[in-house]
């Protein structure tokens, strides 16, 4: 049995553009350092970000208790994977890391993950995150919430 030509055509159409949507759901962070959740015992030098893509990093705010946080933080020309953020003045307390990304569909993501530095933590529990020094796999279904049309 032969389709038609218009049935074949919205066949193709049909599947391309699930293909679309199936690319724009799976744009996420992978890893972060300071992981999500996790409390570390020094405040880190610089945040690390990574994603299951290259990515246009377009905006990254660290938002202490009531105030942001200095960071050297500049919007990404160019799509990579991975990013390091210097932190400058980091100090005890918790804080909210707020991203936004481009994925290579041309979508925005974003979404957020918070951490804590306490220098009294006993190290035996220093960063909750999967090897125990604030660096973790991220939890896909944590990070892929923030997608934006």
């Amino acid at each position: 049995m032969k389709l038609p030509t218009s049935i074949r055509l919205l066949i193709v159409t049909s599947i391309a553009v699930l293909l679309q949507f199936t690319a724009l759901a799976h744009t996420s962070l992978q890893e972060s350092t300071p992981a999500s959740g996790a409390t570390v015992k020094a405040a880190p030098a610089h945040i690390d970000l990574v994603f299951n893509e290259p990515v246009r990093l377009i905006k990254l705010e660290l938002l202490g208790t009531g105030h942001e946080m200095p960071t050297a933080f500049e919007a990404s020309s160019e799509a990579k994977a991975m990013f390091r953020i210097v932190t400058p003045g980091m100090h005890p307390g918790n804080f909210t890391v707020n991203w936004a990304v481009i994925g290579a569909d041309g979508h925005t993501v974003t979404n957020s993950y918070s951490f804590g530095v306490d220098p009294n933590l006993v190290e035996d529990h220093a960063g909750h995150g999967a090897d125990g020094h604030g660096h973790s796999h991220a939890d896909e279904a944590d990070h892929d919430a923030g997608h934006s049309h």
